[in-house]
């Protein structure tokens, strides 16, 4: 049977727990968790990944809103510090993973060559462009969403950040090792589905169609990067999972700001 049938037949592991939780929180931020969570309570709880994204959305709105309510600061300052405090707050690991991929892109040859240039810990020039590019574009997104978006903006791109992360757990090829192939085990399609159909009411809740078309292309974003991960590298690994945050990011505020411009016309 092929890797893509067993992936598709494959029953998530679904068994959120307070371990688990505080796991994928310890994991996903730099708020320290002192008890001792096993990988599997962390993978059966996969499924609330997307709304710890939610509470790290809401952490920077509230950071975002003082800066330019109470500081004072332009938005393009207060843009460079949220992404600043962002990445600072979830512990680089989603950069990383945006650097690993950007250097196994740039490699040429077979896709196991192009795997272990991506799990080399050295950066390279691929790497390092593919980070300036990201942080970029998604600090100039976030300088251009109008001052009455910009709280509601900063929650759902967190949110579909995390979504679209799961979403290239479902739908890439298993890798053989690392913490990536277990994590993996926690999502599903049916899954899946549900998640999205509750991160669509969110982002209607939050931004109206905007937050609807925004969640799609967080989505979207994650079938892209699974299914270019399994053409350049075989499957998806925990670098892919990282750079798909980092991406559906940007993806999601420039589809906020394109659908905002058009209401606004």
């Amino acid at each position: 049977m092929s890797t893509e049938k067993n992936n598709f037949n494959r029953k998530a592991k679904v068994n959120p727990s307070i371990n688990g939780f505080l796991g994928l929180v310890s994991f996903s931020t730099r708020i320290p968790i002192k008890r001792y969570i096993t990988i599997e309570e962390m993978t059966s709880s996969v499924i609330i990944w997307p709304y710890i994204g939610l509470g790290i959305g809401i952490i920077a709105a509230i950071v975002a809103y003082i800066l330019n309510n109470v500081f004072g600061f332009t938005s393009i300052l207060t843009a460079t510090l949220i992404y600043c405090f962002l990445i600072w707050f979830t512990g680089f690991n989603h950069v990383d993973g945006v650097m690993d991929m950007g250097d196994g892109l740039m490699a040429h040859g077979e896709p196991e060559k192009r795997l272990n240039i991506m799990r080399d810990s050295m950066v390279g020039t691929g790497g390092i462009s593919t980070f300036f590019i990201v942080a970029t574009i998604t600090i100039a997104a976030l300088a251009s969403i109008p001052l009455n978006y910009i709280v509601p903006s900063i929650i759902l791109m967190e949110l579909c950040a995390k979504l679209s992360m799961v979403t290239s757990m479902v739908f890439g090829k298993s890798d053989t090792k690392g913490i990536g192939t277990e994590i993996k085990k926690g999502m599903d399609y049916k899954v899946l589905v549900f998640t999205i159909i509750i991160s669509l009411i969110i982002g209607y809740f939050l931004l109206n169609i905007s937050g609807i078309f925004a969640v799609f292309a967080s989505v979207i974003a994650g079938l892209y990067l699974s299914s270019m991960a399994d053409k350049k590298f075989g499957c998806v690994t925990g670098d892919i999972f990282g750079a798909s945050n980092e991406i559906a990011r940007v993806v999601c505020l420039l589809f906020i700001i394109l659908n905002l411009n058009l209401m606004l016309l």
